[in-house]
């Protein structure tokens, strides 16, 4: 069965700018993550029953209209950070605008609401950028990425004989968008 979770989207532009950005700034000799899987997760779900996937579907609708007055401002990656456990790098946001968490807060309610348990802890707004990362550099590069977002999707992590790949089910609009400068 294959894992489900929300995710805001990122433009072929961005994921090709923080692929360029990773191998200038940081080239690791890790496993870094395919430019088509580069995201910002929302809410992640696990495994799905039919009716969990159709609540979901039907949910989302409802959290993504209850920010169609909201400024969809764009995020500013400032900080690389890692998870030892998972052994993870990210690029995260320090300042996670009042949109992106409502609508994260949102849709783990909803999961909550359809029967899916969610980890009880602050939402950290980040993209994984290398995976099986034993140690980290002794001195880390400066970021400051900027990148506009209009979409979330629900994703489906399919299993492929060339690893992972995160495929969209459905997106939905984020209507007011706010440019930077």
């Amino acid at each position: 069965m294959n894992r489900y979770f929300f995710a805001l989207n990122l433009s072929h532009k961005c994921k090709r700018q923080l692929v360029r950005w990773r191998e200038t700034e940081l080239a690791l000799p890790c496993r870094p993550v395919a430019e088509d899987n580069l995201h910002i997760t929302l809410a992640f779900l696990g495994q799905l029953t039919d009716e969990q996937k159709h609540q979901l579907l039907s949910g989302a609708e409802v959290v993504a209209a209850s920010l169609k007055n909201k400024a969809i401002t764009p995020l500013n990656f400032d900080r690389l950070g890692y998870f030892k456990r998972p052994k993870v790098m990210y690029l995260a946001n320090k300042q996670i605008p009042d949109w992106q968490n409502k609508l994260a807060a949102g849709l783990a309610k909803l999961a909550q609401q359809t029967g899916l348990t969610q980890e009880d802890r602050r939402y950290l707004s980040h993209i994984t950028l290398y995976r099986k990362v034993n140690a980290l550099p002794g001195t880390l590069p400066l970021a400051n990425v900027l990148i506009p977002i209009d979409s979330f999707s629900l994703f489906q992590s399919l299993s492929t004989e060339t690893g992972v790949r995160y495929q969209a089910v459905k997106s939905w609009r984020l209507t007011r968008l706010t440019r930077a400068g």
